[in-house]
């Protein structure tokens, strides 16, 4: 778990235990009040599910290989370029804040909470063994009878143990594989008949109702949120209402007379008790303020009506769509990171991984003609991040639709100021600018255009999430905008295809400025980007198309912890491979 996820749990458990302590109130059936708590086990359970289980859901289509529609034959060989260096990286450190040390000390700080809260729990459980180590068997056979038959009232047929202790002061029942029934030493001499009958069904209803078997998982989970003190209140409470819910099922099954006895027996096992035990177990008696609420209970016991039946499944129900609701939030959190639903596009897995050797990265392919997207490594493909250089792209495409530069006079003079790349000391046209990825430029057609108008070109292009909150001319550069490759791919075919009707010189300023090299009657049009932070690679883009007689190739290539040349240079083994660019291997 991550402090993104912490805190958005944190939150969301808040707000679910808030929700089932409403519904509470709002008088339940006694089982369907207890049954509320699995719904926070379900929440809390989310921050720990694969984050493929829990993204935003996608139509695809399996396969592998590339069909024949990606396939193309007799491009001409020979390199015809204009430049054989546009694959050199170009780009610029940013300066961010490190949160991974935070990450690492509440990792830290959770794993110890969790092993001290794991040890005390086990310091319980090998005292509890110490205890059923030197108790008895229960000898009288007048009481295993009794024993015997509440178990067959209640339809249990499994072999459970009875002792008796001198070390323990109310009844008990625990074990997950094993269930044992601890009674105080004595405790059948001082107790009638029919007062065990009641102490036995409601230990063997606990056991009925898989009570001693789910209280470890609910342990499980008060020991993962050992920091989250509302979890700890929840499940206090959840005990109440565990007991309420036995008491519940004891009291439809006696008679009406026989119910007030029952309290009496409750009460009875109260007055000897000194002090708690562990949390292992389920114990008959409980603290003042519980024994309060179950007494209460079996007072004004009801059999429940139709209508409150009703009303407690229509409750929980509703509850449940809340929290499954909360699903889609955690795919958030999951280090920062933002998917892009593309759940209507058609995709073909591929197995392209020794493309990418020792690189965690995704290679998307599509064209014209067959619009399906052929995918390597699906979950990154959606995955959203800095699109950095490659957005000067759209950066580009805006300018000039706002007149900020033009096809005919796209210069932008050098302030002077020295560069870490020689490239960048001179003046600027937008050819020259793209292909050595001069951010100065770009930063200064941002500036002139203005956040507005930048948001609104965004929003029409529907570009990743639109987010400029980085700041103008800053935004694209491992800051707020976030783009996918599947839908750098989209936008790369709405550019090609000038879906959103600009100018058409414009566009094909945009192409000229983005055109590689030429081999045959192939022609590659791409840009590079690299995402550098305090000095280390974070990220790496290569995106492009390429044109040929047939048909036109749209690819959007991106890895982690390596620069845009690194990413260009995988693409083009990809493409020479799939005969799409350069000959065969």
């Amino acid at each position: 778990m991550t402090l993104p996820q912490m805190f958005m749990t944190l939150g969301l458990s808040t707000i679910t235990i808030a929700l089932i302590f409403l519904i509470r109130r709002l008088r339940l059936t006694a089982a369907w009040r207890y049954h509320l708590w699995f719904l926070l086990l379900a929440a809390l359970t989310l921050p720990f599910l694969p984050k493929e289980w829990i993204s935003i859901g996608e139509q695809e289509n399996a396969g592998t290989g590339i069909s024949t529609a990606f396939t193309s034959s007799g491009l001409a060989q020979g390199n015809t370029g204009v430049d054989g260096n546009w694959m050199q990286d170009f780009g610029t450190s940013v300066r961010q804040f490190d949160y991974s040390n935070f990450n690492i000390i509440f990792l830290l700080v959770w794993v110890s909470g969790i092993i001290i809260c794991a040890f005390f729990f086990l310091r319980s459980n090998v005292r509890l063994n110490r205890i059923v180590r030197t108790a008895r068997k229960v000898s009288n056979t007048e009481i295993h009878s009794l024993f015997e038959a509440c178990k067959r009232d209640l339809g249990i047929q499994k072999n459970i143990s009875l002792l008796a202790s001198a070390r323990i002061q109310s009844p008990m029942i625990f074990g997950f594989f094993n269930t044992t029934i601890l009674i105080p030493k004595g405790m059948e001499q001082q107790m009638s008949l029919n007062e065990l009958r009641y102490v036995f069904l409601h230990e063997l209803q606990h056991e009925k109702s898989h009570h001693t078997k789910v209280n470890y998982l609910f342990l499980l989970y008060q020991i993962l949120y050992w920091f989250h003190p509302l979890v700890w209140a929840a499940f206090r409470e959840m005990r109440v209402d565990r007991e309420i819910a036995c008491d519940d099922a004891v009291l439809h099954l006696l008679e009406p007379v026989s119910r007030k006895e029952y309290g009496q027996t409750i009460l009875s096992c109260v007055e000897k008790q000194q002090h708690g035990f562990s949390p292992l177990t389920n114990q008959l008696s409980g603290s003042k303020k519980q024994i309060i609420k179950r007494i209460t209970h079996i007072a004004s016991f009801r059999r429940n009506s139709s209508f409150t039946l009703i009303k407690s499944i229509t409750l929980f129900t509703a509850a449940a769509l809340f929290v499954s609701m909360q699903t889609p939030f955690f795919t958030l959190a999951y280090t920062y990171e933002n998917f892009y639903d593309s759940k209507d596009q058609m995709m073909i897995n591929e197995d392209l991984k020794t493309f990418f050797d020792k690189e965690e990265g995704t290679f998307v392919l599509t064209s014209l003609k067959n619009r399906r997207y052929h995918i390597y490594n699906k979950n990154k493909s959606r995955l959203r991040v800095s699109p950095d250089s490659t957005y000067k792209i759209y950066s580009a495409l805006i300018s000039l639709e706002e007149n900020s530069i033009t096809p005919a006079d796209s210069s932008i003079k050098w302030n002077g100021e020295e560069n870490e790349y020689k490239e960048w000391n001179r003046d600027q046209t937008l050819d020259t600018a793209m292909k050595h990825s001069v951010n100065w430029y770009f930063q200064d057609l941002d500036r002139t255009i203005g956040e507005e108008k930048l948001a609104s070109y965004l929003e029409q292009l529907h570009y990743g999430n639109q987010d400029l909150s980085g700041g103008v001319g800053q935004y694209w550069l491992e800051s707020s905008l976030k783009i996918s490759p599947v839908e750098q791919v989209k936008l790369l075919q709405s550019f090609y295809t000038n879906e959103n009707h600009f100018d058409a010189d414009n566009i094909a300023a945009v192409k000229s400025a983005l055109s590689l090299e030429e081999r045959g009657n192939a022609k590659l049009y791409g840009k590079t980007g690299s995402g550098i932070v305090n000095g280390e690679t974070v990220n790496g883009w290569f995106i492009g198309f390429v044109e040929t007689n047939e048909d036109t190739w749209f690819f959007a290539t991106n890895i982690n912890n390596a620069g845009g040349s690194k990413a260009a240079e995988i693409t083009m083994s990809i493409l020479k491979d799939k005969g799409l660019y350069g000959e065969k291997s």
